[in-house]
């Protein structure tokens, strides 16, 4: 058991700090509350942006607590804490307190003013102490609706409890310097407001024109000896064929996989109709054209991303199955146009993107969902098992990894230059909007570590990357208008 002192803003006690008093309760630390008058409270226009947001969405609780509600945390008393936390908000924190920094700068103020700008702060947990804070954990988060100050906020706190209640888990460990550089100089005036200006009018003209959230699967025939990644710079000109679609739905998470000599793309097949997803299968002829997709498993709750792999004899898939809490192991029966369920594997859990894949002779499970409350977009999970048939146990005590520019799979690990890599989503700027190909450089349980290589975030998005030895397959947003330097995307 730890014992943390958390220090909270006099007079602006918000629901996620009792949210993260009863997350410590539950994993039995002890919580120690004291509330400090607030220095640098927010301005009063952010509360005012707060109050019409309230007005024009959907109800909901307010985010402030008049008061802390009654045995909702250990009283205040007196007695040693094992760590510190100064969450009061303010720019002057606490003297050796844990303190989170945004973009490098303690205060809520920093924190607002990258929400403002439509975008995550970077939050590091650090330790005011000497010339340079000491950092020990960090996150990226995902933010559901940029458009909102509240949704911003959410996700920020969301994140801040889950790192909280890991260093209570595991203690401070080792430090790490500050991963913000400081800001570059402020540009002139008039070039600022020139680029902010074009900046709005491509993002515009890139969400009329292109990314109407109409996915399409790219297939192209690899070339003996290429990277991996080949390809993916030129979506429009780099060989890529399209599997064909009505607009009525959309096709997206492919993945290849070669049996008998033949090659077959696995896929969400999502219709627009229903709102949900369903499992389809084409074949692809030696070029790489995908044939005709066919329906191979629908079930009464969405689906998609589906894992197929080869394993004790047999050909298996895990499809995406959150919406109904579970995980389920499919066995082909036969191949490829029927799939029995063979099991669940994990249930009472919104898991998405499950990524079995094995690691110096164990099986390792990298998945999203289940553990953050907000956007799914900026987790990273694992679970060990001695096969990719289950069972599998948790790895970590929360998520390994919240960054929303490389957390969420994106497709099978691959082995590249002799190490082992995984494509993860690029999230920062929404669901789904870029690729990002990690190494992975560390994993034991508890921890983890990992250098994106590679990215590309084409205007559409893209966020699904397999691959076998013939062929590659991706997923990209198509074009509503079919200007001429978007022909690649097809009909």
């Amino acid at each position: 058991m730890t014992a943390v002192r958390l220090l909270l803003p006099q007079g602006g006690l918000r629901r996620w700090h009792c949210a993260l008093a009863e997350r410590l309760a539950a994993k039995r630390h002890r919580a120690l509350i004291e509330t400090r008058e607030r220095r640098g409270a927010p301005p009063p226009s952010t509360a005012l942006i707060e109050a019409l947001e309230d007005l024009i969405a959907r109800p909901r609780p307010p985010a402030t607590l008049d008061r802390a509600p009654a045995g909702a945390w250990s009283a205040p008393g007196a007695g040693d804490a094992d760590l510190v936390f100064d969450l009061t908000g303010s720019a002057e924190p606490e003297p050796g307190a844990i303190v989170p920094l945004y973009d490098g700068t303690a205060g809520e103020a920093a924190r607002d003013a990258a929400l403002l700008d439509g975008r995550a702060p970077w939050i590091e947990l650090a330790q005011m102490t000497g010339d340079a804070p000491r950092v020990y954990a960090s996150a990226l988060p995902a933010v559901r609706r940029p458009d909102l100050l509240s949704s911003g906020r959410a996700a920020v706190a969301d994140a801040l409890v889950a790192l909280v209640v890991q260093l209570a888990a595991r203690g401070l460990g080792e430090a790490a310097p500050p991963r913000v550089a400081a800001p570059p100089p402020a540009p002139a005036p008039l070039r600022f407001a020139a680029a902010t200006l074009a900046g709005l009018i491509e993002r515009r003209l890139r969400r009329l024109v292109v990314h109407d959230g109409h996915w399409r699967v790219g297939v192209r025939r690899r070339a003996p000896g290429e990277a991996p990644f080949a390809g993916l710079d030129r979506l429009d000109n780099g060989g890529w064929r399209w599997l064909s679609d009505d607009r009525r739905r959309y096709f997206a998470d492919p993945f290849v996989f070669e049996e008998g000599g033949a090659a077959y793309v696995f896929c969400e097949e999502y219709s627009y109709a229903t709102g949900k997803g369903v499992i389809s299968v084409c074949a692809l002829d030696d070029e790489g054209n995908p044939g005709p997709s066919r329906v191979v498993l629908e079930r009464p709750y969405h689906l998609s991303y589906p894992f197929v792999f080869r394993h004790d004899g047999a050909i298996w898939m895990i499809p995406e199955s959150g919406a109904n809490r579970t995980l389920e192991l499919y066995r082909a029966d036969p191949f490829p146009f029927r799939w029995t369920l063979d099991r669940v594997l994990l249930s009472g859990i919104e898991i998405a993107d499950a990524t079995p894949f094995p690691r110096n002779g164990d099986w390792w499970l990298a998945a999203t969902g289940g553990e953050l409350e907000g956007a799914s977009w900026d987790s990273l999970s694992f679970y060990c098992g001695a096969s990719p048939l289950g069972p599998w146990t948790p790895a970590f005590d929360g998520p390994a990894l919240i960054d929303a520019s490389a957390a969420r799979p994106a497709g099978r690990v691959f082995e590249h230059e002799g190490a082992l890599w995984r494509p993860a989503q690029d999230c920062r700027v929404g669901y789904g909007s870029g690729l990002a190909l990690c190494r992975i450089d560390a994993l034991a349980p508890g921890a983890f570590r990992q250098t994106p290589m590679q990215r590309f975030t084409p205007p559409g998005g893209l966020h699904t990357f397999n691959m076998t030895d013939r062929f590659a397959a991706i997923d990209a947003a198509g074009p509503r208008a079919r200007a001429s330097w978007l022909r690649g995307f097809g009909g």
